[in-house]
């Protein structure tokens, strides 16, 4: 401590002595505190991550499936049982918005998709847009509201158990 503190601080009684202190050395302090503040978002953000054990995308137009999403979720989640931080991840993917259509080509890129649902009569395009002979056509299909759906599966997907999983759900 420099000596000028010192003498300083022995003049000074109660709080105007903590305060001085503080004034003194703020730098410290406000080094400690940066210090204390980013330790504490790097823990909290690594402890509230969450695990995705399954990213399944649905390729809609002007979010006319949106229910569905809720369904397959809700289906999902009672197959594979995620626990923790575990989670299933069932996103809408709009073909009129091309920001959303750009987010997907990224995720799609990156592989972290692993099954995409779409309407029958989007087949054609999603092929034209998307398809570069890594994504497989499967034989999973459903029916709602008179609407048939059709899955394409990633064949280097993270989430290849989960995969099989859900694979079993459709072929009963």
């Amino acid at each position: 401590m420099k000596p000028i503190i010192k003498e300083t601080l022995k003049k000074k009684q109660g709080i105007d002595k903590a305060l001085y202190f503080l004034y003194a050395y703020k730098e410290y302090f406000i080094g400690i505190l940066v210090a204390f503040a980013i330790l504490l978002f790097v823990y909290f953000g690594y402890a509230s991550r969450t695990e995705v054990i399954l990213d399944v995308k649905i390729m809609t137009e002007s979010n006319q499936d949106a229910g569905i999403s809720l369904e397959m979720e809700k289906a999902y989640n009672d197959l594979l049982k995620p626990a923790g931080k575990e989670k299933v991840q069932v996103d809408i993917s709009n073909l009129d918005d091309p920001q959303s259509q750009q987010v997907f080509a990224n995720q799609l890129a990156a592989r972290e998709i692993d099954i995409i649902w779409m309407q029958e009569s989007y087949v054609a395009d999603f092929i034209a847009r998307y398809d570069n002979d890594d994504i497989t056509a499967s034989d999973l299909s459903f029916e709602k509201d008179g609407i048939t759906y059709v899955a394409r599966i990633i064949p280097k997907a993270p989430h290849q158990e989960a995969i099989k999983k859900v694979m079993a759900l459709y072929r009963k």
